[in-house]
């Protein structure tokens, strides 16, 4: 299962129409690593990334991983706005 940001109406690939997962959502968990590590649909990048988050201090990984996250998000809108 891929997962899309819940502001994220079409694939900016294809544009076909999506349903994106809110993960506010009291109703919706949030898949487990082991999930997403045996998910054919999850992205290598992604499993990579998970594989090295996991071998690290989960402290540091994470605040990196929010770094990376509001880095990607802004890039992501930057690219969409112009």
């Amino acid at each position: 299962m891929i997962y899309y940001a819940s502001c994220q109406n079409s694939c900016a690939v294809c544009g076909s129409a999506l349903v994106p997962v809110d993960f506010a959502e009291a109703s919706r968990e949030i898949p487990s690593i082991n999930e997403v590590m045996e998910d054919p649909s999850a992205s290598f990048w992604l499993r990579q990334a998970l594989r090295g988050a996991l071998a690290r201090d989960p402290v540091d990984a994470a605040n990196d991983a929010e770094v990376l996250y509001r880095l990607l998000g802004a890039h992501c809108r930057k690219i969409l706005h112009s």
